[in-house]
């Protein structure tokens, strides 16, 4: 699988960079969602930047970004007939850049007519412009909308079921930008993986889980979309390095969030779904700042891991959530790292903290192993 690194000055859009790659694994559409000013459209640019290492001419090239407002023509989208080449030979040309680019941004999606909605269907769908009996085909890797909020009449328009991936963007945190001020922009690596089509059909989730997850959106998700809900786990378990369990939750929390309690208890125990919540809210927790919290909440997933390594036929359940802990403080300390304190006080809360494990508690050892290579790996990262 490709390991794409990822400069940007943004901060904070991990989550933005996977979710392409997920759109770009899967050949589905996504819906970003935000405020204006958070990024959406140049975390794109970012990412075809590294696709194409960042070789402006074929950046260029290869993206076709526009802004809809309610005098936006269908044309714009379609594209207008070649005059030179069919005066002087003859032929009948479509010029249409956005066929022939591979990354596509729809801003202000929601502000488009009825006539460029159409227009825009054929491309998510069919991938294809149609002018009557001609077919011009679209070579989309990557096709993104944004807008700030899905408006509350058309939240039952089909039209946004064809944006099968969603992702919210959300603004930089207030103590993120204050240190921001201090320490002016600075270029951001960020790391994600995009798997092939071939490896995404390769991969295998089991299939009992699966049964579970449809039994439970089948009702919550049009046909359109369960149908995709296969494919999409696949991809989610490589592009997010999940098990089958955390990339149905992932997946579930793309598309149907509102049963994401229903489906969690179908796959676990009350206890692991307990520790996989915990684990599930420690990155917003981090970015959060407030270090007295985050030391008692560290302090209790450590304590809850331990517990449910313990608990029998749970150790390698246990060692994944563990594997996850440590990504996310890896993650998150090589962004915010060198701005404030988290790897001094994510390493208190190992050493002060969490004395309740002896010094043979073999998983506790290895825990706390793992987070000060993970510090020291940001450390490192950001000297």
């Amino acid at each position: 699988m490709e390991k794409r690194q990822i400069k940007t000055k943004l901060v904070g859009k991990e989550s933005v960079f996977n979710i392409l790659a997920l759109s770009e694994a899967t050949g589905l559409p996504v819906l970003l969602l935000g405020e204006p000013g958070v990024g959406k459209t140049q975390s794109l640019l970012d990412y075809a930047a590294a696709k194409y290492q960042y070789n402006r001419e074929a950046v260029r090239k290869n993206t076709f970004v526009i802004e809809l407002d309610e005098g936006t023509k269908t044309s714009e989208i379609k594209g207008r007939v070649n005059m030179k080449s069919l005066l002087e030979d003859k032929e009948y040309k479509i010029d249409a850049p956005i066929a022939d680019a591979k990354f596509l941004l729809i801003n202000e999606v929601d502000k488009g007519t009825s006539g460029v909605r159409n227009t825009l269907l054929s491309v998510m769908r069919e991938k294809a412009l149609f002018y009557g009996d001609t077919i011009k085909k679209c070579k989309w890797e990557v096709m993104a909308g944004s807008c700030n909020v899905i408006p509350n009449d058309e939240l039952e328009n089909p039209f946004w079921d064809r944006f099968v991936l969603t992702e919210k963007v959300v603004r930089v945190g207030l103590d993120v930008m204050k240190a921001m001020w201090k320490t002016g922009e600075s270029i951001q690596d960020v790391e994600i993986t995009v798997p092939t089509k071939a490896e995404v059909k390769a991969c295998v989730v089991d299939p009992k889980l699966m049964g579970k997850f449809l039994a439970v959106i089948y009702t919550a998700a049009s046909d359109r979309t369960v149908y995709q809900v296969p494919m999409i786990v696949q991809a989610t378990k490589l592009v997010y390095g999940l098990d089958d369990s955390q990339a149905i939750i992932k997946v579930c929390e793309l598309i149907a969030p509102d049963k994401l309690g229903d489906v969690a208890s179908k796959l676990e125990t009350k206890r692991e779904n307990n520790v996989r919540s915990l684990v599930g809210q420690y990155s917003a927790i981090l970015s959060a700042h407030n270090w007295a919290y985050t030391q008692l909440f560290t302090t209790q997933l450590i304590c809850e891991l331990n517990d449910l390594n313990k608990t029998a036929g749970y150790g390698e359940k246990a060692s994944n959530l563990k594997d996850t802990m440590i990504k996310v403080i890896g993650d998150y300390l090589k962004v915010y790292g060198q701005h404030t304190a988290e790897c001094a006080a994510i390493v208190e809360v190992i050493d002060s903290k969490c004395t309740v494990y002896s010094s043979d508690d073999i998983y506790f050892q290895d825990l706390k192993r793992s987070i000060e290579d993970s510090v020291a790996s940001a450390q490192k990262h950001n000297a």
